[in-house]
């Protein structure tokens, strides 16, 4: 929506912006009810209307929240996909060991496992969120494949939430330091944009400091999702209850990757994995096979993260949407190595391979966001921040003494 159409978004008429999220897990409910097709397909409508309206029709118009912005239109989007998901699937949400769903109204015991009931909420309402929540489906018949990182952290509750809790302290702390540290950065650092790639300086340094930029830039998103994966884990199972091995790592160190396969399928998170799927690896692969679902997922992740960022009011760079689809090339190409030599991309050459495709075309992604503003917002609060409050205004006066 062109934003001059839009309305302010306030804490007024926030509810009504992410209203969206009852009948979703309305929705989420009736996916672990048997013979509730009909229904889920008849809500569908009105959950995509819901999200569109309450994505794009608000706006905060305050540039310094742009961060928070694209996060609440990826919400919008996720919700969207998954919904569709949801609502044609012929039997519903069926975890590992289940054959059947119970009917809607009767005896709500499946033929698998139970719920785990924390007590904080009724049975129905936490198979909703399960339902909700369950993206990378871990214990869920649609995560089968999928690979998730093996888990260092004991899994005796008490030892795993001081893990868990240390974990998100360490991660916080670099979120904090790099985003400060990126936001002194003339141009990226602001919310009025500007290019990583300094022309004002000859090619070689230029492409020295875009190089530097990327690498710190790469450190925040791991540390922002480890940190709010480490946060959501001490919630599911210090609060609700749930089983740490529900709660797996999010990432395995996507820095030693060794193939760009290797980077998407085992190292990033796989939170919107089944998103990506229906979005386009899915279809696409009725189309042209296992590499249409490739080529599909990839696109779609493009397509997933600029429709987000079109909500900040600046138009979409579909360089974005390229840089993801050349990683379902390369990925693709290291297919084709392996069956002409039987042998998969490894090792050192593995690994200087995934840096030359991705540093160069991970730069270019970048510098859309950043010339968009997304590098000047706010993350974290001032009086949150020890970086802002401290480190660098400690930085700043002992560099000006010199």
């Amino acid at each position: 929506m062109n934003p001059r159409y839009r309305k302010p978004l306030t804490w007024g008429n926030l509810s009504g912006a992410l209203v969206y999220l009852v009948p979703y897990l309305f929705m989420c409910y009736l996916a672990r009810r048997k013979d509730t097709r009909p229904i889920r397909l008849l809500l569908l409508p009105t959950i995509l209307a819901m999200v569109i309206r309450g994505t794009y029709y608000y706006d905060w118009f305050e540039p310094r929240y742009y961060f928070f912005t694209w996060i609440r239109a990826l919400l919008g989007i996720t919700v969207a996909v998954q919904s569709v998901d949801l609502a044609f699937s012929a039997k519903g949400r069926l975890k590992i060991g289940e054959t059947e769903l119970p009917p809607l109204y009767g005896d709500s015991r499946t033929s698998g496992e139970q719920t785990q009931c924390s007590g904080l909420l009724p049975h129905w309402a936490l198979e909703a969120f399960d339902v909700a929540f369950a993206l990378r489906g871990i214990g869920w018949q649609f995560g089968k494949g999928a690979s998730f990182p093996k888990d260092a952290r004991s899994l005796q509750r008490g030892a795993f939430l001081k893990a868990t809790a240390l974990t998100f302290v360490k991660n916080y702390l670099v979120l904090d330091f790099v985003i400060g540290v990126i936001q002194q950065l003339p141009g990226v650092g602001s919310t009025a944009g500007g290019s990583m790639f300094y022309t004002s300086l000859p090619s070689f340094p230029r492409y020295v400091a875009s190089t530097l930029i990327f690498f710190i830039s790469g450190a925040a998103m791991t540390a922002g999702f480890e940190t709010l994966y480490a946060l959501g884990t001490l919630i599911g199972v210090g609060i609700l209850g749930q089983s740490p091995a529900a709660w797996p790592p999010l990432t395995a160190n996507p820095f030693a990757t060794e193939s760009l396969s290797d980077l998407w399928a085992k190292r990033w998170h796989q939170t919107l994995r089944r998103t990506f799927m229906v979005m386009g690896g899915i279809p696409l692969g009725w189309v042209a096979g296992r590499p249409g679902v490739v080529i599909g997922a990839f696109v779609a992740s493009g397509l997933f993260h600029e429709l987000g960022a079109y909500a900040l009011g600046r138009g979409m760079d579909h360089r974005v949407t390229l840089f993801f689809t050349l990683q379902g090339v390369a990925v693709l190409l290291e297919s084709l190595w392996f069956g002409i030599t039987g042998r998969k991309v490894s090792g050192w050459a593995g690994r200087l391979w995934a840096y030359l495709v991705m540093v160069p075309s991970g730069q270019m992604c970048l510098d859309a966001w950043f010339n968009r503003g997304l590098g000047g917002s706010l993350f974290i609060p001032k009086f949150m921040s020890p970086a802002q409050s401290l480190i660098i205004p400690a930085a700043k006066q002992f560099l000006g003494r010199l």
